[in-house]
């Protein structure tokens, strides 16, 4: 349940800066520490065949009592994991994380990658939790640490220095550059998973809810998201929303000066390249209101949103 850290830089997925021609400062992306925080999900069916279904993140919690050890917690969109939420057809399969293996070597091993089964491990009593406002697409879960560790995988879990304060989020607009990271079904990967990078803009903050369908025969629901203009699929459901302070030619988009997680990736409007991310302060608030034991949230400032009644948890 609980991790033992060294000396990992869990913060720092944007590190570097550089002096564009302009002469502005502009900021590069690790896209390697990015990359090993992204976890696909996919289907197993009862044959034992697994198929591309999503995409999942990893964060860590600190603990109260060892600044050494923190919990790692899963994040991906609710309709992944409860897909009767929205109405959409419940089907005969269990998910799994698919990691990438530590040690791989292409050249005499042919799997790179190895599956963390939810249905077999040691915290099954947690389940995935979700916001208490029933309009929001986020769902996690904490991953049993020790299994990681045995299973040999390769990941980054994104620290609370990678959340955004108030202010930041509130300095937001029409136009901030984002970024994702997350899965393309077509190119998923036989050996490793290999995250598929997107860039896009902020199209819209509304101030109330948006109304989607998010599988074919499914219901329509009012959803709270914000619309992003960034050509972004099913596949990419779950997928972490990265704010980007400036663009990669050194012009500011606007917003804070600081790269955070501003959500998790929802719904697709295929066609139009527009799509809606939940909010990240409403998993901020669910995390806090969790009760998991020991757990450190004193590095997260929670925006200013409506109080948030203890999670629930999906069985």
């Amino acid at each position: 349940m609980i991790r033992k850290v060294h000396a990992l830089l869990l913060g720092l997925f944007f590190s570097f800066v550089y002096i564009s021609a302009s002469g502005q400062s502009a900021f590069q992306v690790n896209y390697e520490v990015i990359r090993k925080s992204v976890v696909f999900i996919y289907a197993r069916g009862s044959d034992g065949q697994t198929q591309p279904a999503g995409t999942g993140f990893l964060i860590n919690i600190p603990t109260k009592s060892n600044n050494n050890t923190v919990y790692v917690i899963l994040v991906t969109a609710r309709h992944m994991v409860d897909p009767s939420w929205l109405g959409c057809q419940t089907v005969n399969f269990n998910l799994v994380a698919r990691f990438n293996k530590k040690n791989f070597d292409p050249k005499s091993n042919d799997q790179g990658t190895v599956d963390y089964d939810f249905q077999d491990d040691s915290l099954k009593g947690l389940n995935w939790i979700v916001p208490i406002d029933n309009s929001v697409d986020i769902a996690y879960r904490i991953l049993d640490a020790p299994k990681l560790e045995s299973l040999g995988v390769e990941y980054i879990a994104l620290s609370p220095n990678n959340f955004p304060k108030s202010i930041e989020l509130q300095s937001l607009e029409t136009g901030s550059q984002i970024m994702s990271a997350g899965l393309f079904p077509g190119a998923s990967g036989k050996k490793r998973n290999y995250p598929i990078f997107k860039f896009g803009y902020i199209s819209s903050r509304p101030d109330g809810k948006i109304s989607s369908q998010v599988c074919p025969n499914g219901r329509q629901i009012d959803l709270t998201q914000w619309m992003i203009a960034a050509s972004l699929v099913p596949g990419n459901s779950g997928s972490p929303i990265f704010f980007v302070p400036v663009g990669f030619n050194g012009i500011s988009f606007g917003g804070a000066g600081r790269a955070t997680l501003i959500g998790v990736q929802s719904t697709s409007f295929v066609g139009w390249d527009i799509a809606g991310m939940a909010p990240i302060q409403f998993l901020i608030d669910s995390l806090k209101s969790a009760n998991i034991p020991n757990a450190d949230f004193s590095a997260f400032e929670s925006p200013v949103i409506p109080p948030v009644m203890p999670s629930e948890n999906i069985h």
